[in-house]
């Protein structure tokens, strides 16, 4: 049942408002529930009046059949066989009654017209009948323009068809009552829709009127009305929906009101902090620099909105600025920049937006001139320190060679040791001179003695070397070397005073019975020497200093075990001159990784 007209609704902009939006939706839902129920109800009641009918002829059929099988078997019995069929077909349903004998022949008839009598009928029913069975069916007859239902009955005397009673009914009452039913749903169907819309409308109402109430209150809000609140009229979701604008309202201004404290705080933190600040964007545009940056400098303060290339490119001139905002840094980038007698540090470090791309990148200037002389100063002490231990240290070593001379009682053992002692002193002797030489380090003015050594042999040797401590610690050293023998091109003397400072480090920090792994290894290019204790380990907040100068993680224990803070300073700068690179890993009270590594060379042998 299509209602006309229904497509040219779309005139009226009925989308364009969600309360017609609403009312359609409700009408298009009752009009396909009446629809559906239509539907089912026609078909349910025309099955219904067919099933009868086929139950009807089927009864009459049966009946008609037992009164007629008496009379077939005997020919004289036309009459009595003729008012039976007249008297059957006295009724609305019934048009026709045939009576066939086994063949298909008509042998009676309740139409007035006799010329189908002595003929044969041979229908799709009949045919079934001849056989022994029921068939039924359904056809338009064109003369009568009217539905009609056949049935073919076998009647039967045992198992043997002995004649066929064939029954026509019209269905037109029916499909009549039918199409009254039809006109009756269309009926409430129309009644149903125009109540439909009506209600629809008005719940609709309901619902748009506080939606636009919240609307046009959220304009006002968005125009810096903060003061926006909303009646609440009930409890459902519309409702809802008006507390939770009243708590947005409120939460918005107060966090607008935060937002502005804040940044009245970091501008005036910004403003007369001691480090200088410069924000840039990806672009590079200078988007914020602060006084102290412009007097540390010494560019205009009008800086902000120019191109950070243009005006600091006599201070920065030598970094690249794409790769500061291409996102791949996570680390801060340290760069030292002198402007006169004062040396600042520039830290460089990308900041990212909230959906995680990199918006720019903030460079903080900090004053470090008097760090810087204090590093000087630290360096002269080292040098006037090593002087003055050179002297003791020259004096033991000569108690030590007259010791040599034979003032024990067993001389072989006691020149075995004393033997020891002499190489030691001389190590420290050579130690010594190191630290005399570490300024030269800084400004590259020392010699090195490099040649082809065999960082295998340098290990044993400490291992032997630190043999005593070991065994007086109860430690558990393993070595798993090389087997080529992990040669490298360097200074024997200062690799060996690298290689005693890390494992002695291990060994000093390495509790009672704690254990000690000593690898050397061998990649494409690189000889690799790393040294893996469990001992007390290094807190994570030292690490990032402990390769300074006279930095001790714990100075009371430090001093306690000989430590004087110079070790992985020295060594540090050792293996750099070697074209190499040391790394210390450690979590505190788990124990220590140190790994160095050095370019490899081919082992001539």
């Amino acid at each position: 049942m299509i209602i006309p007209g229904l497509m040219n609704m779309t005139r009226f902009k009925l989308f364009k408002s969600i309360q017609w939006k609403m009312v359609v939706i409700y009408f298009l839902l009752i009009l396909l529930a009446m629809e559906v129920i239509g539907v089912y109800l026609l078909r349910s009641l025309e099955q219904y009046h067919l099933n009868n009918l086929s139950a009807d002829l089927d009864s009459k059929a049966q009946l008609l059949s037992g009164f007629l099988k008496r009379y077939l078997d005997d020919s004289s019995k036309t009459k009595e066989i003729n008012n039976l069929v007249k008297e059957f077909s006295v009724g609305k349903e019934i048009k026709d009654i045939y009576v066939l004998d086994p063949e298909g022949t008509v042998i009676s008839t309740s139409e007035e017209d006799t010329s189908l009598l002595g003929k044969k009928l041979l229908t799709s029913e009949v045919a079934k009948a001849i056989m022994g069975k029921k068939g039924e069916g359904e056809r338009t007859d064109p003369e009568r323009n009217a539905r009609l239902k056949h049935l073919a009955y076998p009647i039967k005397s045992g198992d043997k068809v002995v004649g066929i009673l064939y029954l026509i009914a019209s269905l037109e009452n029916i499909y009549s009552t039918l199409r009254e039913v039809k006109a009756i749903l269309m009926g409430g169907t129309v009644l149903a829709l125009g109540i439909t819309a009506v209600l629809g409308f008005a719940l609709a109402q309901t619902i748009t009127k506080p939606i636009q109430e919240v609307t046009s209150r959220a304009a006002s809000l968005a125009k810096g009305n903060f003061d926006q609140q909303i009646e609440v009229k009930s409890k459902d979701e519309i409702g809802q929906l008006a507390q939770m604008f009243n708590y947005l309202s409120l939460r918005l201004k107060e966090t607008l009101g935060e937002i502005s404290y804040e940044k009245s705080k970091i501008e005036a933190i910004l403003s007369y902090m001691a480090d200088g600040i410069v924000a840039v964007n990806t672009d590079g545009e200078i988007i914020h620099i602060n006084p102290t940056a412009v007097k540390m400098l010494e560019v205009s303060p009008h800086a902000v909105g120019k191109k950070f290339a243009e005006v600091f490119k006599d201070v920065f001139g030598d970094i690249d600025f794409k790769e500061l905002v291409s996102g791949d840094r996570h680390a801060t980038t340290e760069h030292s920049v002198k402007k006169g007698d004062v040396v600042l540090r520039a830290h460089f470090a990308s900041f990212k937006s909230q959906s995680g791309e990199t918006s720019g990148v903030v460079i903080v200037l900090r004053d470090v001139t008097e760090q810087e002389k204090l590093d000087r100063m630290r360096k002269e002490f080292v040098a006037n320190v090593s002087h003055e231990i050179k002297t003791p240290l020259t004096t033991i070593k000569s108690y030590v060679e007259t010791l040599q001379e034979g003032a024990l009682n067993e001389p072989e053992i006691a020149k075995k040791f004393l033997g020891v002692i002499q190489n030691e002193t001389d190590r420290m002797a050579r130690l010594i001179r190191d630290l005399l030489e570490l300024s030269r380090l800084d400004y590259q003015k020392i010699q090195w003695k490099k040649e082809i050594i065999s960082l295998n042999g340098i290990v044993k040797d400490v291992v032997s070397k630190l043999g005593m401590q070991i065994r007086e610690k109860e430690l558990k050293v393993s070595l798993k070397l090389h087997r080529d023998g992990a040669m490298v091109l360097g200074d024997k003397d200062r690799l060996e005073q690298v290689v005693l400072n890390i494992v002695g480090n291990a060994v000093k920090y390495t509790g009672r019975g704690g254990s000690i792994h000593i690898k050397t290894a061998e990649t494409k290019e690189l000889v690799v020497f790393e040294v893996k204790d469990n001992g007390i380990g290094i807190p994570k907040e030292d690490l990032p200093r402990i390769f300074e100068r006279f930095y001790r993680v714990d100075k009371a224990r430090s001093r306690e075990l000989g430590g004087t803070g110079l070790g992985l300073s020295i060594a540090k700068q050792i293996v750099e001159a070697h074209h190499g690179n040391i790394t210390v890993s450690s979590k505190e009270g788990k124990g220590t990784i140190v790994v160095i590594t050095l370019p490899k060379v081919v082992n001539s042998n």
